[in-house]
Protein backbone atom coordinates (compact mmCIF):
# COMPACT_ATOMS: atom_id res chain seq x y z
CA UNK A 1 0.00 0.00 0.00
CA UNK A 2 1.46 3.39 -0.90
CA UNK A 3 0.77 5.43 2.34
CA UNK A 4 1.29 8.66 0.66
CA UNK A 5 -0.84 8.25 -2.29
CA UNK A 6 -3.51 7.19 0.07
CA UNK A 7 -3.34 10.36 2.00
CA UNK A 8 -3.52 12.56 -0.87
CA UNK A 9 -6.90 10.92 -1.97
CA UNK A 10 -8.39 11.57 1.69
CA UNK A 11 -11.58 14.25 1.46
CA UNK A 12 -10.72 17.01 3.80
CA UNK A 13 -13.55 18.52 5.95
CA UNK A 14 -13.01 22.26 5.36
CA UNK A 15 -13.75 21.60 1.74
CA UNK A 16 -17.27 19.99 2.71
CA UNK A 17 -18.66 23.26 4.56
CA UNK A 18 -21.41 21.80 7.17
CA UNK A 19 -22.13 18.82 4.14
CA UNK A 20 -20.95 16.36 7.04
CA UNK A 21 -23.27 13.72 5.37
CA UNK A 22 -21.49 13.99 1.82
CA UNK A 23 -18.50 14.17 3.20
CA UNK A 24 -18.42 11.06 5.16
CA UNK A 25 -20.21 9.22 1.90
CA UNK A 26 -16.35 10.53 0.13
CA UNK A 27 -14.56 9.12 2.98
CA UNK A 28 -15.98 5.83 2.75
CA UNK A 29 -15.68 5.06 -0.71
CA UNK A 30 -12.04 6.28 -0.15
CA UNK A 31 -11.56 3.63 2.47
CA UNK A 32 -13.44 0.57 0.01
CA UNK A 33 -11.08 1.55 -2.44
CA UNK A 34 -8.35 0.69 -0.87
CA UNK A 35 -9.98 -2.22 1.08
CA UNK A 36 -9.99 -0.53 4.21
CA UNK A 37 -12.72 -2.23 6.41
CA UNK A 38 -11.21 -2.09 10.04
CA UNK A 39 -13.38 0.51 12.02
CA UNK A 40 -10.75 1.94 14.26
CA UNK A 41 -8.11 1.83 11.57
CA UNK A 42 -10.93 3.98 9.00
CA UNK A 43 -11.10 6.34 12.63
CA UNK A 44 -6.86 6.78 12.24
CA UNK A 45 -7.25 7.88 8.55
CA UNK A 46 -10.32 10.18 9.39
CA UNK A 47 -8.32 12.36 11.88
CA UNK A 48 -6.18 13.13 9.09
CA UNK A 49 -9.29 14.41 6.96
CA UNK A 50 -9.81 17.31 10.03
CA UNK A 51 -8.20 20.06 12.25
CA UNK A 52 -7.04 19.32 15.61
CA UNK A 53 -10.41 20.01 17.68
CA UNK A 54 -12.47 17.67 15.33
CA UNK A 55 -9.48 15.48 15.94
CA UNK A 56 -9.86 15.50 19.97
CA UNK A 57 -13.35 14.72 19.50
CA UNK A 58 -12.89 11.47 17.12
CA UNK A 59 -10.33 10.77 19.54
CA UNK A 60 -13.39 11.12 22.30
CA UNK A 61 -15.52 9.07 20.64
CA UNK A 62 -13.14 6.26 20.06
CA UNK A 63 -12.36 6.80 23.73
CA UNK A 64 -15.93 6.58 25.02
CA UNK A 65 -17.65 4.02 22.24
CA UNK A 66 -17.31 0.50 22.03
CA UNK A 67 -19.35 0.15 18.53
CA UNK A 68 -17.78 2.99 16.16
CA UNK A 69 -21.13 3.72 13.39
CA UNK A 70 -20.71 6.14 10.87
CA UNK A 71 -24.09 7.94 12.34
CA UNK A 72 -22.36 8.13 15.53
CA UNK A 73 -19.59 10.07 13.98
CA UNK A 74 -21.81 12.13 12.15
CA UNK A 75 -23.38 13.11 14.76
CA UNK A 76 -21.28 13.94 17.10
CA UNK A 77 -19.28 15.81 14.45
CA UNK A 78 -22.74 18.25 13.38
CA UNK A 79 -22.95 18.66 17.33
CA UNK A 80 -19.59 20.27 17.47
CA UNK A 81 -20.32 22.49 14.19
CA UNK A 82 -23.32 23.60 15.47
CA UNK A 83 -25.56 22.10 12.66
CA UNK A 84 -29.16 21.60 13.52
CA UNK A 85 -31.85 19.57 12.23
CA UNK A 86 -33.71 23.32 10.88
CA UNK A 87 -30.29 24.23 8.98
CA UNK A 88 -30.42 20.43 7.03
CA UNK A 89 -33.98 21.22 6.27
CA UNK A 90 -32.91 24.69 4.98
CA UNK A 91 -30.08 23.32 3.05
CA UNK A 92 -32.86 20.78 1.31
CA UNK A 93 -35.07 23.50 0.82
CA UNK A 94 -32.19 25.70 -1.11
CA UNK A 95 -30.91 22.90 -3.30
CA UNK A 96 -31.26 23.46 -6.52
CA UNK A 97 -30.45 21.01 -9.69
CA UNK A 98 -27.52 22.41 -11.72
CA UNK A 99 -27.50 23.17 -15.07
CA UNK A 100 -25.54 19.98 -16.83
CA UNK A 101 -26.59 17.75 -14.17
CA UNK A 102 -28.73 14.52 -14.87
CA UNK A 103 -32.04 14.15 -13.13
CA UNK A 104 -30.94 10.29 -11.56
CA UNK A 105 -28.07 12.10 -10.03
CA UNK A 106 -29.29 14.95 -8.19
CA UNK A 107 -31.75 13.06 -6.87
CA UNK A 108 -29.41 10.80 -5.29
CA UNK A 109 -27.76 13.83 -3.75
CA UNK A 110 -31.21 14.75 -2.83
CA UNK A 111 -32.07 11.49 -1.46
CA UNK A 112 -29.31 11.34 0.58
CA UNK A 113 -30.08 15.00 2.40
CA UNK A 114 -33.82 14.04 2.99
CA UNK A 115 -32.64 10.82 4.69
CA UNK A 116 -29.97 12.60 7.06
CA UNK A 117 -33.02 14.51 8.50
CA UNK A 118 -35.13 12.99 11.50
CA UNK A 119 -38.19 10.83 10.06
CA UNK A 120 -40.47 13.60 12.42
CA UNK A 121 -38.66 16.77 10.70
CA UNK A 122 -38.95 14.91 7.22
CA UNK A 123 -42.48 16.29 6.85
CA UNK A 124 -41.71 19.65 6.67
CA UNK A 125 -40.26 18.60 3.29
CA UNK A 126 -43.00 18.89 0.73
CA UNK A 127 -43.84 17.79 -2.91
CA UNK A 128 -44.25 21.65 -3.56
CA UNK A 129 -40.14 21.88 -2.39
CA UNK A 130 -39.00 18.67 -4.64
CA UNK A 131 -40.76 20.52 -7.70
CA UNK A 132 -39.04 23.85 -6.56
CA UNK A 133 -35.44 22.31 -6.91
CA UNK A 134 -35.81 20.77 -10.15
CA UNK A 135 -38.07 23.97 -11.62
CA UNK A 136 -35.08 24.21 -14.58
CA UNK A 137 -36.31 20.86 -16.18
CA UNK A 138 -40.11 22.04 -17.34
CA UNK A 139 -41.30 18.81 -18.70
CA UNK A 140 -40.50 16.47 -15.02
CA UNK A 141 -41.82 19.48 -13.37
CA UNK A 142 -45.14 19.22 -15.03
CA UNK A 143 -45.31 15.46 -15.08
CA UNK A 144 -44.85 15.62 -11.03
CA UNK A 145 -47.67 17.73 -11.05
CA UNK A 146 -49.76 16.39 -13.52
CA UNK A 147 -49.65 13.01 -11.41
CA UNK A 148 -50.33 14.90 -7.92
CA UNK A 149 -47.31 12.76 -6.20
CA UNK A 150 -48.13 12.90 -2.35
CA UNK A 151 -44.60 12.21 -0.90
CA UNK A 152 -40.75 12.89 -2.14
CA UNK A 153 -40.15 9.33 -3.15
CA UNK A 154 -43.60 9.33 -5.12
CA UNK A 155 -42.19 12.61 -6.71
CA UNK A 156 -38.98 11.52 -7.35
CA UNK A 157 -39.80 8.44 -9.30
CA UNK A 158 -41.90 10.14 -11.35
CA UNK A 159 -39.37 12.73 -12.20
CA UNK A 160 -36.98 9.83 -13.59
CA UNK A 161 -39.27 8.60 -15.40
CA UNK A 162 -40.20 11.51 -17.39
CA UNK A 163 -36.25 12.66 -17.47
CA UNK A 164 -36.00 9.19 -19.47
CA UNK A 165 -38.70 10.17 -22.00
CA UNK A 166 -37.51 13.18 -22.27
CA UNK A 167 -33.98 12.38 -23.16
CA UNK A 168 -35.35 9.64 -25.85
CA UNK A 169 -37.23 12.55 -27.50
CA UNK A 170 -34.16 15.19 -27.50
CA UNK A 171 -31.94 12.56 -28.71
CA UNK A 172 -35.14 11.58 -32.05
CA UNK A 173 -35.79 15.74 -32.48
CA UNK A 174 -31.28 15.96 -32.66
CA UNK A 175 -31.82 13.21 -34.70
CA UNK A 176 -34.02 14.86 -36.99
CA UNK A 177 -32.12 18.16 -36.68
CA UNK A 178 -29.17 16.02 -38.21
CA UNK A 179 -31.03 15.25 -40.90
CA UNK A 180 -32.50 18.41 -41.82
CA UNK A 181 -29.09 20.10 -41.22
CA UNK A 182 -27.00 17.44 -43.60
CA UNK A 183 -29.99 17.84 -46.19
CA UNK A 184 -29.49 21.64 -46.33
CA UNK A 185 -26.01 20.91 -46.61
CA UNK A 186 -26.35 19.35 -49.28
CA UNK A 187 -28.38 21.55 -51.63
CA UNK A 188 -26.08 24.17 -50.59
CA UNK A 189 -23.46 22.11 -52.06
CA UNK A 190 -25.42 21.59 -54.73
CA UNK A 191 -26.64 24.84 -55.40
CA UNK A 192 -22.62 26.71 -54.82
CA UNK A 193 -21.85 23.92 -57.85
CA UNK A 194 -24.18 25.39 -59.94
CA UNK A 195 -23.25 29.29 -59.69
CA UNK A 196 -19.82 27.97 -60.35
CA UNK A 197 -20.86 26.57 -63.78
CA UNK A 198 -22.76 29.82 -64.41
CA UNK A 199 -19.42 31.71 -63.69
CA UNK A 200 -18.09 30.27 -66.63
CA UNK A 201 -20.70 31.04 -68.59
CA UNK A 202 -20.98 35.09 -69.62
CA UNK A 203 -23.23 37.46 -71.82
CA UNK A 204 -22.07 39.31 -75.00
CA UNK A 205 -24.58 42.04 -74.74
CA UNK A 206 -24.43 43.08 -70.93
CA UNK A 207 -21.18 41.34 -70.00
CA UNK A 208 -22.68 39.65 -66.80
CA UNK A 209 -21.85 35.98 -65.26
CA UNK A 210 -24.52 33.67 -65.14
CA UNK A 211 -26.52 33.53 -68.41
CA UNK A 212 -26.09 34.19 -72.43
CA UNK A 213 -26.83 36.53 -74.94
CA UNK A 214 -30.12 34.96 -75.74
CA UNK A 215 -30.87 35.16 -72.13
CA UNK A 216 -30.43 38.14 -72.00
CA UNK A 217 -32.47 40.02 -68.87
CA UNK A 218 -31.78 43.54 -70.05
CA UNK A 219 -34.17 45.69 -73.35
CA UNK A 220 -31.40 47.22 -76.05
CA UNK A 221 -32.73 50.52 -74.32
CA UNK A 222 -31.39 49.83 -70.67
CA UNK A 223 -28.05 47.92 -72.35
CA UNK A 224 -27.61 51.56 -74.25
CA UNK A 225 -28.26 53.48 -71.20
CA UNK A 226 -26.09 50.84 -69.42
CA UNK A 227 -23.39 51.80 -71.96
CA UNK A 228 -23.16 55.36 -71.64
CA UNK A 229 -23.22 55.47 -67.66
CA UNK A 230 -19.75 52.88 -68.11
CA UNK A 231 -21.33 49.64 -66.72
CA UNK A 232 -21.22 47.58 -69.85
CA UNK A 233 -17.15 48.38 -69.66
CA UNK A 234 -16.99 47.80 -66.02
CA UNK A 235 -18.40 44.37 -66.26
CA UNK A 236 -16.35 43.69 -69.59
CA UNK A 237 -12.99 44.82 -67.29
CA UNK A 238 -14.25 42.92 -64.23
CA UNK A 239 -15.71 39.08 -66.01
CA UNK A 240 -14.24 38.57 -69.12
CA UNK A 241 -10.85 39.25 -68.74
CA UNK A 242 -10.52 37.75 -65.51
CA UNK A 243 -12.31 34.49 -66.85
CA UNK A 244 -12.34 34.46 -70.60
CA UNK A 245 -8.82 36.17 -71.40
CA UNK A 246 -6.12 34.31 -69.73
CA UNK A 247 -2.56 36.44 -68.95
CA UNK A 248 0.33 35.43 -71.43
CA UNK A 249 2.97 34.46 -69.18
CA UNK A 250 6.60 34.88 -70.14
CA UNK A 251 9.10 32.61 -69.51
CA UNK A 252 13.10 32.53 -70.65
CA UNK A 253 14.06 29.66 -72.85
CA UNK A 254 17.45 29.84 -74.72
CA UNK A 255 17.65 32.77 -76.89
CA UNK A 256 13.90 33.09 -77.15
CA UNK A 257 11.03 34.32 -74.88
CA UNK A 258 8.28 32.02 -74.26
CA UNK A 259 4.78 33.29 -74.23
CA UNK A 260 2.06 30.90 -72.82
CA UNK A 261 -1.26 31.34 -74.23
CA UNK A 262 -4.63 29.61 -73.88
CA UNK A 263 -4.95 26.21 -75.11
CA UNK A 264 -1.67 25.64 -74.55
CA UNK A 265 -0.16 27.44 -77.46
CA UNK A 266 3.48 28.62 -77.02
CA UNK A 267 4.71 31.57 -79.05
CA UNK A 268 7.76 32.82 -79.29
CA UNK A 269 9.83 36.54 -78.99
CA UNK A 270 13.82 36.48 -80.22
CA UNK A 271 16.11 38.65 -78.59
CA UNK A 272 15.65 41.16 -81.50
CA UNK A 273 11.96 41.42 -80.33
CA UNK A 274 10.49 39.82 -83.58
CA UNK A 275 7.32 37.45 -83.06
CA UNK A 276 7.80 33.87 -84.35
CA UNK A 277 4.49 32.35 -84.17
CA UNK A 278 3.65 29.37 -82.68
CA UNK A 279 6.24 26.51 -81.80
CA UNK A 280 4.78 23.71 -83.95
CA UNK A 281 4.94 25.78 -86.81
CA UNK A 282 8.00 28.06 -85.88
CA UNK A 283 9.89 24.40 -86.13
CA UNK A 284 8.18 23.74 -89.62
CA UNK A 285 8.87 27.38 -91.35
CA UNK A 286 12.75 26.81 -90.12
CA UNK A 287 12.51 23.77 -92.32
CA UNK A 288 11.12 24.75 -94.54
CA UNK A 289 13.36 27.65 -95.54
CA UNK A 290 16.06 25.54 -94.69
CA UNK A 291 14.90 23.31 -97.97
CA UNK A 292 14.08 25.79 -100.03
CA UNK A 293 17.41 27.77 -99.71
CA UNK A 294 18.92 24.06 -100.69
CA UNK A 295 16.63 23.57 -103.20
CA UNK A 296 16.97 27.44 -104.48
CA UNK A 297 21.22 26.88 -104.72
CA UNK A 298 20.97 23.47 -106.15
CA UNK A 299 19.01 24.72 -109.27
CA UNK A 300 21.48 27.85 -109.48
CA UNK A 301 24.46 25.28 -109.54
CA UNK A 302 22.58 23.33 -112.36
CA UNK A 303 22.07 26.31 -114.47
CA UNK A 304 25.55 27.70 -114.27
CA UNK A 305 26.58 23.91 -115.19
CA UNK A 306 24.23 24.41 -118.25
CA UNK A 307 26.08 27.58 -119.29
Amino acid sequence: MDIYKLLRSLPSLKNYGKDVDLWIYDFEEVMDLWDIQNPKRRLVFMKECVDYALKEVLKSIEENQTNLSTQIIIEEIEKYLGITQNDKIWELKEMKIKTNESIPTFNINYIRKFKNIDEEMRKLITVEDYINSIKPRIYPCLRVLEQECENIEEAIKIAEKASRIEKKLKFKIDFNNYKQNYKNDYINDYNNNINKKNNKIMCFRCYELGHKAFNCKYSFKELSIMEEKGIIEKNKRSNYRKNFNKKKIFSYNKNNYKLNGKKGNNYYYNNNGNYSGNVCNWNNKQNNININKKNNLNNYMSINNNY
